[in-house]
């Protein structure tokens, strides 16, 4: 969502309220309202190559669990429903870690969520192709490995999510007039075996 300090995001610890994310298109309407703001069930059709009347069954069902909400201020003359995202969202395996069922549950959003940035990224790949020089040269990859410990390893999550922070909520056209392009940063700590 369009905005100079982005509100913390929401920390979600509600089995039932997850189980949204584990369809793949809620996701991606999820990202596009919180990256672009308010949009209307056909305008997100059009980008996610699907029907208004199938995309508003899935904003009514992520509204229906607090993810999105009715955005009236932005509707124009009223006619169109327009909706919006707050907050970005959260979830951590370790509040599901006591149920089963609710574990396997995190599990399947964590897929959807890398089979949808993989998309993502293959996509990218190939239009970069295309880009600028000066965005070929931009887009990076990194795959660094460190030792650490778990608290060191939170607090690296909680620095590199601080510097991503101060580059939220930047307009879609910088000062000088050049346009912004959406651009997703995939972060992922854990440990491994070798």
């Amino acid at each position: 969502m369009p905005d100079d300090r982005p509100e913390p995001p929401r920390l979600v610890r509600d089995v039932e309220a997850l189980k949204v994310f584990t369809h793949p298109l809620r996701f991606r309407l999820f990202r596009l309202l919180y990256t672009d703001g308010p949009a209307t069930a056909s305008e997100l059709g059009r980008l996610v190559d699907a029907t208004p009347s199938l995309v508003s069954y899935h904003l009514r069902t992520m509204a229906k669990h607090g993810f999105i909400a009715e955005a009236p201020e932005a509707s124009g003359d009223g006619r169109e429903r327009r909706w919006r995202v707050e907050r970005d969202l959260r979830f951590n395996h370790t509040d599901f870690a006591d149920d089963p069922a609710a574990w396997e549950v995190a599990n399947t959003v964590v897929q959807v969520l890398h089979s949808e940035r993989n998309e993502r990224y293959e996509a990218a790949m190939r239009r970069l192709r295309s880009m600028s020089r000066e965005w070929q040269d931009a887009t990076f990859g990194a795959g660094p490995t460190v030792r650490l410990t778990a608290a060191e390893l939170a607090q690296l999550s909680e620095e590199l999510m601080a510097v991503v922070d101060r580059y939220r909520g930047r307009p879609a056209v910088s000062e000088d007039g050049e346009p912004r392009e959406r651009v997703l940063l995939e972060m992922i700590g854990f440990p491994y075996e070798p």
